[in-house]
């Protein structure tokens, strides 16, 4: 399908919502939990609250400008119109890169999980091999068909979230909680400012915004998805905390995995980990699939490509290359929590919305001398 049929394919608001709340949720299963908990220690479950009260309101200041002043633009095309045709690929360029390792880094965790876990015979490497080929196989499918795998995922990802809460009540040490802020209230806030790159719902909208079926339904849609994928994080959070005593909650990188295990409500329930990576592994494969594409699409976009497709067997080899390349899961590890988490902001969050001030500054400027042209020229008439 060319690139200019895949445009004006639409994909419903509820399916993008999925998705979004997919995306982010995931981080959950990742090293989020482990690097906010060695920064707030009792406090960690608040910095998803402020991470999310953020982003969504940068969230909403995105949309307002790509519907007042881009409607039906992305933001290589914003790109365009600020810095021309050669800015507008670096732009791609750099997104793109941030996709790309954030691909790799989720592949390689997910896959020293698995092995780990539930498949210790099994080679590292024959792992991440499926793990890409059902990653790539997805993203191939486009934005529609990650949305709808999206939708149909997400009610049994919320009863595996929820059940894992609600399974581990007799673990629940309420005073563990406590004192109330934890290592302060500036190392809090200081936290949800570096670790709010998780909520990547500001650069998506940037890419997705095209494909929305109903643009009306935008606000609605990134209110909705922050809201439940925050819900979800300060609920793990709070769980994780009243079981483990703060002492432990930064050391271990599987914090879920670790929830999961310790799992008994008699002879009849207990290890029940492996139904629990299903659907982590799964949720996982859904939110790679949206990198991929993202990376696809907006190098696509930015090189005038007919089609993004040809790209993802290329990009999926990348980044099984580059979650391979580090010596250990240890040095992955290192490397999310310094760089693509810490600073990761700067991409999802800074970047896109100075793009579209500018844009929308070099908007107004052409509108108001098209007016003052229009002006000139009935007063010329007139004379």
């Amino acid at each position: 399908m060319t690139q200019s049929a895949r445009r004006n394919a639409k994909v419903p608001s509820n399916e993008m919502t999925a998705m979004l709340i997919i995306f982010v949720a995931t981080n959950a299963f990742l090293t989020y939990p482990r690097y906010i908990s060695r920064n707030a220690y009792e406090a960690a479950w608040m910095e998803p609250v402020l991470s999310g009260a953020l982003t969504l309101i940068l969230f909403l200041i995105v949309e307002f400008l790509l519907r007042k002043y881009f409607r039906n633009l992305d933001i290589v095309e914003v790109s365009k119109e600020v810095f021309g045709r050669f800015g507008a690929g670096c732009v791609a360029l750099l997104f793109s890169l941030y996709f790309l390792c954030s691909t790799a880094a989720v592949m390689r965790e997910f896959t020293e999980n698995v092995v780990s876990t539930v498949l210790p015979a099994t080679p590292l490497i024959f792992v991440g091999a499926v793990f890409m080929f059902a990653v790539g196989y997805i993203a191939y499918a486009g934005i529609e068909g990650i949305c709808r795998a999206s939708f149909i995922f997400l009610p049994l990802l919320l009863v595996g979230l929820v059940a894992v809460c609600l399974m581990t009540m007799n673990w629940w040490h309420p005073y563990f909680l406590l004192p109330l802020w934890g290592t302060g209230v500036d190392r809090v806030f200081v936290g949800s400012f570096q670790y709010a790159s998780i909520f990547a719902n500001v650069l998506l909208l940037t890419i997705i915004y095209p494909h929305v079926h109903d643009t009306r339904a935008t606000r609605r849609m990134g209110v909705v998805s922050i809201s439940v994928s925050t819900c979800l994080l300060v609920a793990l959070m709070l769980t994780y905390h009243m079981v483990f005593p703060p002492e432990e909650t930064g050391k271990t990188t599987f914090a879920l995995y670790r929830l999961a295990r310790i799992i008994h409500m008699g002879p009849f329930f207990q290890r029940l980990e492996s139904i629990f990576v299903f659907l982590w592994v799964t949720a996982a494969t859904i939110r790679m699939s949206v990198t991929l594409w993202g990376a696809a699409y907006l190098l696509s976009k930015a090189f005038n490509w007919s089609s993004y497709r040809p790209a993802i067997p290329s990009l999926v080899l990348i980044s099984f290359s580059m979650g391979m390349w580090a010596d250990s899961w240890v040095q992955v590890i290192d490397l999310d929590g310094k760089y693509l988490l810490r600073w990761g902001w700067t991409v999802v969050f800074a970047l896109p919305l100075v793009i579209l001030l500018l844009g929308s500054t070099v908007r107004a400027i052409r509108r108001d001398r098209a007016d003052e042209h229009d002006d000139n020229g009935g007063r010329m008439r007139r004379a």
